[in-house]
This record gives structure tokens, sequence and C-alpha cells, in this order.
């Protein structure tokens, strides 16, 4: 089997993920026998979190969304919960300035420094041998946390940099 090859998404940013964590994960990939995988999220501004919170309280719910954040992100929610008659742009704002007042990193991890932590989402449809990709997953030193399908929508990898 050759080496595994890395898409991404239009939402993801590639510039940043740095070389170190691709490689980690092509050996992943590799060691689990899944030809290719689709990054959909890596590093995030206050805004771009806040914005996507937005979108998933209005598809999935509020509810859903407070089950999948600790209480940081919890209380992210609950401005978009008690938005009232705000429109959409301004409780995007209200949810961004609770996040600056948090502490961003607390919210999502994808908030992180990239240049010394690397979090990417990867879409489960893109990988083929799930319970093959989590083991060798869990097995790799090199990522620090994985988060997975059904307690997150998505294989969510956090790579500290070298």
């Amino acid at each position: 089997m050759g080496s595994a090859t890395i898409k991404f998404s239009p939402t993801a940013k590639k510039e940043y993920v740095k070389q170190y964590a691709l490689d980690v994960i092509i050996d992943i990939l590799t060691k689990s026998n899944n030809v290719n995988c689709l990054i959909t999220s890596t590093a995030r501004t206050p805004y771009d979190q806040a914005r996507i919170m937005f979108d998933n309280c209005e598809l999935k719910g509020s509810m859903a969304q407070l089950k999948l954040y600790k209480e940081a992100g919890q209380q992210v929610v609950k401005v978009y919960m008690n938005r009232g008659i705000d429109n959409k742009e301004s409780t995007i704002a209200k949810m961004e300035a609770k996040i600056l007042e948090i502490g961003a990193s607390h919210v999502s991890r994808h908030c992180a420094d990239f240049n010394k932590l690397c979090v990417v989402d990867i879409a489960p449809s893109s990988i083929s041998n799930k319970s093959g990709f989590i083991a060798e997953t869990l097995l790799d030193k090199r990522v620090s946390k994985l988060l997975h399908p059904p307690t997150d929508p998505a294989f969510h990898l956090e790579i500290p940099i070298k």
C-alpha cells in the first residue's frame, strides 16, 4: 500500500496545518489501512468559532451543542439561547465577545495557537477503516487528544507541534 493522501475541504485552512502534523496523520492513515482523509476544520479565529457555534445551534439545536461543549463553550451557547430578537450578525458578535472574555482556547482547542498545537477535524465519511484509525491514533504518542463519533461529530485530533 502506498502513502495515504490528505484532502482539505474549502472550509479548512490548510496553511494552519504544519508539515509535522500532516506527517503524523499520514502515518496514522497508512498504519490503519486508510487510503485518504478529508480535513474539514483546522485553526479558527474567535469570530469563526462563534459563527460555527451559531450555525450548529441553528442546524442541530442548542441543546445538542450544550452536550457537545464543556462549561466554557456552554457559556457561549447560552449567549445564543438568550439572544432574544437579535439578528444573526449581532448574536455572532455577542458570542465572539463571550469567547474573547473566556479565552478562545478554553472554548475550543481549534482556537489555540496553531504554531504550538495543530487541531484538525477529519470527516468520518472519509475514513474507511474507522476502528483501525481510532486504534492507531490512540497508539500514536504524538497525538495528545482524540475525540470521535459518537461523542464528537468528527475525528478531532490534537497534535502538539515540536
